[in-house]
C-alpha cells in the first residue's frame, strides 16, 4: 500500500470535541495497520462502522438511565464504583459527580 502522507508543520491549534469524538471512535472500531518507523493508519471499515452503528443504537436507547449514573473512580484509571441517582443524590450517599 503506497500513501503519500503530507508533512505538515509543528503548530499548534485547537481540536473541536467533534474532531476528538471521531479520533476516539476511530480508535475503537477502526481497522489499523503498520505502515513503518512506528506508524499506524486506521480507518473505518465496514465492519467497524457495524458494529458502531449497533453500539450508538444500544447507547441511543439507554440514553435517559445514563443522565441518571454516576460513577466514581481513583486516580483517573480506576473503576471504585458506579451508581444511579435518585432524586438528585447517588443511592450510596457519596459525591454527586467525579472529575478528572
Amino acid at each position: 500500500m503506497n500513501l503519500h502522507l503530507l508533512q505538515h508543520p509543528n503548530t499548534s491549534h485547537h481540536t473541536s470535541s467533534v474532531e476528538h469524538l471521531q479520533v476516539e471512535l476511530l480508535m475503537l472500531y477502526g481497522e489499523s495497520f503498520d505502515i513503518g518507523e512506528g506508524k499506524h493508519y486506521t480507518s473505518l471499515t465496514k465492519r467497524g462502522y457495524k458494529r458502531l452503528l449497533k453500539d450508538m443504537h444500544h447507547v441511543q436507547q439507554h440514553l435517559k438511565t445514563l443522565r441518571s449514573t454516576y460513577l466514581i473512580d481513583a486516580d483517573g484509571d480506576k473503576l471504585v464504583t458506579v451508581g444511579q441517582r435518585y432524586s438528585g443524590r447517588p443511592c450510596t450517599g457519596g459525591a454527586l459527580s467525579a472529575s478528572h
